[in-house]
C-alpha cells in the first residue's frame, strides 16, 4: 500500500472519454450495465465463463484471473484467463499461484479450531492466557475481554491496519516486533471496547503467535501439516521460494503498474500463496457432499458450523456483502433462508473472492492480479448464482445500488442540457456572464459546481477508484458534464423575455 500511484490513464478511461455523455443513453446503457448475458439452459457455467471472462478482463482492464467451481461438495472445474505477468509475457494457467490475501484468515481459523478440538485452547479463553513468548503492551481496555472467538470474528477491539512489507531479498521484522508496533503497523492491543465489529489484521497476527506458543511449531509448518496437506491443497504454501517467485501472478495497482514482490512479519493475516483449485478444495471441505463429512476429516462438522455462525454484525464496507462475521469467514442469510459464507482477499495489487452455500455444496473461487477487479468479481458471482439456481447474494445487489449515483448524474446532465439548449434556441437565454440577472443564484450555482468538481478530483475520485475504478471513471465523466452545464447555465442567463431562473 505504500507505493505511489500515478494518475490512471487506462484504455478503458480513454474509451469512455471519447464518447459524448448527453444524448448517448442507449450506448451508455449497453456499456455501463453488467456485461452479463443470459445463460441458456443447455450451456454450462464453465462454458459461459470461458466465453465471458476474457471480455470482462478487457472491459475492466484486469490482466488475469483464475476461477474454480465447487458443485455438490466437489471441485468440478478450474479455468484461467489473461496474463499472469504482462511484463514477462506469462499467461495465467490453472497452476498459477496467487497471493490470496485475506483468504488466509479463513484457513487460519481452521488451524485455530483444530487446537480447540484438541482441548488445547477454548474459544472463550482470553488470548493472553496462551501467549507465553511475548509481553502484551498496556491497553486502555481489558485484555481479558480479548478472547479467541472475538479475535477470529474481528470483534476484540483490536486496531485496523496492516504491517509494511519489505523486498523479498530482505529479512522482515519479527512477528513479535510487529505485534509490539515496531514494523510499520499498530501494536496489537485493544484500542476499542471489545464486542463490536472492527476488521483487524493485527488480531490475526496475534493468532499466529498463539498457534506457535501453544504448539511449539512454526505457524507455517503447523498449518501445512494440519490443514493444507490433509485437505489436498498441494499448491498452497506460505514459503516464498525461488520457484514460487517465477510462477506467481504479478499484482497490479489501479493504474496498471506492477507491485514489487514483498513479504512481511506476519503470515496468518494474508500471506498464503495458492491456486484457485487449492482454495476450491478448501471451500469444498466446508460444504455438504455425497457421503463425505463436512470438514473432510480435518475438523468436525460442529467446528465448521461454529465458524459459519455469525458472531457479530458487520458494518461499513463489510456490511455491503455480508450480514455478520463468523470465525474467519463472513456470513449472509439468503432470501430462501439458507446461509452463504464468503471472504474477500484484498491487498496491494489484487482482489480475490470466494463464495459458498454449504448446504447445497455450491461454491466459487475467483483470484485476480489487479486492484481493478471488484466489478469483474461481482459479474462472475452473479453468473454463478444465476446458473446454479441460487438466490442473489449481497455482493451483486450492492453493485446495482452503487450504480445509482451515475444514473442520477446522467439524468441531471440531460435535464440541464435540454433546458439550456431550449433557452439558447428560442432566444430566452443569451451569453451574458456579467449580467445582473439572478446574479446571486448564478454565483451560488457556479460555486457549487466548482467545489463539487474540485472535491471529486482531489479526494473522491481516488477513494472510489481504489474499490471501483470503472465506476469512478463514469462518475467523473458524468459529474464533469453536470459541472460544465451548470457553468454554462451561469454564463447564459435568461433574457428579459425568459422566465426568472
Amino acid at each position: 500500500m505504500a507505493s505511489d500511484r500515478s494518475e490512471t490513464v487506462s484504455t478503458t478511461r480513454r474509451r469512455l472519454l471519447s464518447v459524448p455523455l448527453v444524448g448517448a443513453s442507449g450506448w451508455h446503457s449497453g456499456k455501463f450495465d453488467s456485461t452479463r448475458r443470459d445463460v441458456s439452459s443447455d450451456e454450462s457455467l464453465s462454458t459461459h465463463l470461458d466465453e465471458r471472462v476474457p471480455d470482462l478482463l478487457d472491459r475492466y482492464d484486469v490482466p488475469g484471473a483464475s476461477i474454480a467451481l465447487v458443485e455438490a461438495g466437489e471441485v468440478t472445474w478450474a479455468g484461467a484467463y489473461g496474463s499472469a505477468s504482462p511484463a514477462e509475457g506469462r499467461p495465467t494457467n490453472e497452476d498459477t499461484p496467487f497471493r490470496v490475501q485475506s483468504f488466509t484468515k479463513s484457513i487460519t481459523a481452521w488451524g485455530v479450531l483444530k487446537l480447540v478440538e484438541r482441548d488445547e485452547i477454548a474459544l472463550d479463553d482470553p488470548v493472553g492466557q496462551h501467549l507465553t513468548s511475548w509481553e502484551r503492551p498496556d491497553a486502555e481496555y481489558s485484555w481479558e475481554d480479548v478472547t479467541v472467538r472475538r479475535v477470529l470474528s474481528h470483534s476484540a477491539g483490536l486496531p485496523a491496519g496492516a504491517y509494511e512489507g519489505v523486498p523479498v531479498d530482505e529479512e522482515p521484522p519479527s512477528l513479535r516486533e510487529a505485534l509490539s508496533g515496531n514494523a510499520g503497523g499498530p501494536a496489537a492491543r485493544p484500542t476499542d471496547e471489545p464486542g463490536e465489529f472492527r476488521y483487524s489484521n493485527p488480531g490475526y497476527a496475534l493468532l499466529e503467535l498463539l498457534v506457535e506458543d501453544v504448539t511449539g511449531q512454526d505457524f507455517a509448518v503447523y498449518m501445512d501439516e494440519e490443514i493444507l496437506e490433509p485437505l489436498g491443497m498441494d499448491g498452497a504454501t506460505f514459503d516464498m521460494t525461488e520457484g514460487l517467485r517465477s510462477e506467481l501472478a504479478t499484482e497490479h495497482f489501479v493504474d496498471g503498474t506492477s507491485v514489487p514482490l514483498s513479504h512481511g512479519p506476519a503470515k496468518a493475516p494474508g500471506a498464503l500463496y495458492a491456486t484457485s483449485e487449492d482454495i476450491a478444495r478448501f471451500v469444498a471441505a466446508g460444504t455438504e457432499a455425497n457421503g463425505e463429512p463436512v470438514g473432510r476429516g480435518v475438523l468436525a462438522p460442529e467446528s465448521v458450523a461454529e465458524m459459519y455462525t455469525p458472531a457479530v454484525e458487520t458494518t461499513g464496507f463489510y456490511g455491503l456483502a455480508s450480514d455478520g462475521a463468523g470465525l474467519g469467514h463472513f456470513v449472509e442469510t439468503l432470501s430462501d433462508g439458507g446461509r452463504a459464507v464468503m471472504n474477500g482477499g484484498q491487498g496491494a495489487g489484487s482482489w480475490n473472492w470466494f463464495h459458498a452455500v454449504p448446504e447445497t455444496g455450491d461454491g466459487i473461487v475467483i483470484l485476480t492480479n489487479s486492484e481493478r477487479s471488484v466489478q469483474l468479481i461481482a459479474d462472475v458471482v452473479e453468473a454463478w448464482t444465476d446458473r446454479s439456481g441460487l438466490p442473489a447474494v449481497s455482493l451483486t445487489r450492492a453493485r446495482r445500488w452503487i450504480r445509482l449515483p451515475i444514473w442520477i448524474l446522467v439524468g441531471v446532465a440531460a435535464g440541464l442540457a435540454l433546458r439550456l439548449g431550449y433557452g439558447v434556441i428560442t432566444g430566452t437565454r443569451t451569453f451574458a456572464p456579467l449580467s445582473d440577472r439572478d446574479r446571486t443564484v448564478r454565483a451560488l450555482l457556479g460555486g457549487i459546481a466548482v467545489v463539487a468538481f474540485g472535491l471529486w478530483w482531489t479526494v473522491g475520485r481516488e477513494a472510489v477508484a481504489f474499490f471501483l475504478p470503472v465506476i469512478a471513471e463514469w462518475v467523473g465523466l458524468a459529474l464533469s458534464a453536470v459541472v460544465v452545464l451548470l457553468l454554462a447555465t451561469v454564463l447564459f442567463p435568461k433574457t428579459d423575455e425568459g422566465e426568472t431562473t
